[in-house]
């Protein structure tokens, strides 16, 4: 039996990787703002023989969502898993260069995922054993066209593994840090632009929880993204120029 907490869970990957764990005997924790959503998914749960209990609430909100988190490793007897899951895009193209905006996308992206994993850390250095999952991206790896905020919280919660990594290795507790490339989603159907080697929801939750129980400290995919994230981190800037689309 597992114990498993999800942020963002109503919708999108965190729903998608919320089935992908709901096995018999499993504790699944689902936080998210969307209470119809989330008790919705909880019965698709129990029916797959997993265990779920609902938390409604706002990454943003962090004495809210540790009290869940606290609740939840309080109920399901040990915290095993957290996935810090919760995020949001960088919006349409009226809301770029646009501070307020880009505020939203740094508290939910970036502060909703240290308003997670914090207090998990805690509880998993009592425990001495635990996963800690942080959601990044491809987008992580270097600047991107039309992806002026979306990409820096992305790449900070790529720094931000890796440093809780240094931090708590040695006390038994194990970092993941997650970076699809395009994944199908309520969000990303939102997009204004083409989205190349995209995955489909169901397949991606499944390679990503495969590399959660393996302990990889970063998973990239698809393979192709990789690659040009390689090769995105030592292009020329005159080249990044050329190849960015021109945006009204």
């Amino acid at each position: 039996m597992t114990s498993i907490f999800i942020t963002g869970a109503s919708s999108g990957l965190g729903r998608g990787l919320s089935l992908a764990f709901a096995e018999p005997g499993n504790q699944i924790g689902l936080f998210a703002r969307r209470e119809h959503e989330l008790e919705s998914l909880a019965s698709e749960i129990q029916q797959l023989g997993a265990q779920p209990t609902v938390y409604v609430g706002d990454v943003r909100e962090q004495s809210l969502l540790e009290a869940a988190i606290f609740g939840f490793a309080k109920t399901a007897g040990s915290l095993d898993i957290v996935i810090a899951n919760a995020g949001t895009g960088e919006g349409t193209k009226e809301e770029r260069l646009n501070a307020a905006a880009a505020e939203k996308v740094i508290s939910l992206n970036l502060q909703g995922v240290v308003n997670t994993l914090y207090p998990a850390a805690r509880l998993m250095k009592q425990q001495g054993h635990g996963t800690l999952v942080g959601m990044s991206s491809v987008a992580a790896y270097g600047a991107l066209p039309g992806s002026l905020i979306y990409s820096p919280t992305k790449a900070a919660v790529k720094v931000l593994m890796k440093g809780l990594s240094l931090e708590l290795s040695r006390a038994g507790v194990s970092t993941v840090c997650l970076c699809p490339g395009f994944v199908r989603t309520p969000l990303t159907d939102k997009n204004q632009f083409s989205m190349p080697f995209i995955s489909e929801t169901e397949d991606a939750c499944r390679r990503m929880k495969r590399a959660i129980i393996q302990k990889n400290r970063i998973f990239t995919f698809p393979l192709v993204f990789l690659l040009l994230a390689q090769l995105l981190r030592v292009a020329p800037e005159w080249l990044l120029h050329r190849l960015s689309p021109k945006r009204g």
